[in-house]
């Protein structure tokens, strides 16, 4: 329905739609029209709202989809609330009617996010209380939402009838 809105759009607005990319695919073609390469690539895309993966096979400059995928329920706005809700257990923040220390949780959730992508360990202030969070915490807090995106991956390589081996990267 999402596919067909966007076309029925485009047509309205005077363009002929020759074909819709998905995310990934588009990523993928951009970065292969300088590569070089050939072979097997997967894309792995983790937006905000949704997670995507294509499996493509790019051959004498020609991309190939052998399989997209994803979860649309699941995206990095996933990973913010559970490191905000992380945080208020850590916190001892029972209530969560109060709009302003949901976005004081939200937002230290997302900057604390981010600043564990270079530092080991990273330290919060939310609503009186400081505390540490590790990369490692982060990391373990998240191991079941990275699982359910491997999981797409290998449903993508199986439906792609590649091994994992064979993507080149």
């Amino acid at each position: 329905a999402q596919r067909q809105g966007t076309k029925d759009a485009a047509r309205l607005a005077g363009l002929d739609v020759l074909r819709l990319l998905n995310e990934p695919t588009a990523a993928a073609i951009a970065y292969g029209l300088d590569s070089g390469q050939e072979g097997v690539i997967a894309v792995y895309d983790l937006g905000g709202g949704t997670f995507d993966i294509s499996i493509l096979r790019l051959s004498r400059g020609v991309f190939e989809v052998l399989a997209t995928g994803g979860d649309s329920a699941l995206g990095g706005d996933d990973f913010d609330h559970l490191l905000a809700d992380y945080i208020r257990e850590k916190a001892g923040i029972p209530d969560r009617s109060d709009n302003r220390v949901q976005r004081e949780l939200l937002d230290t959730a997302i900057a604390a996010k981010i600043a564990l992508s270079d530092a080991d360990s990273v330290t919060v202030n939310v609503a009186g209380w400081q505390g540490e969070i590790s990369r490692e915490q982060f990391n373990e807090l998240i191991a079941p939402l990275v699982k359910r995106t491997l999981l797409a991956c290998r449903r993508a390589l199986k439906d792609a009838g590649v091994e994992a081996d064979e993507v080149l990267e």
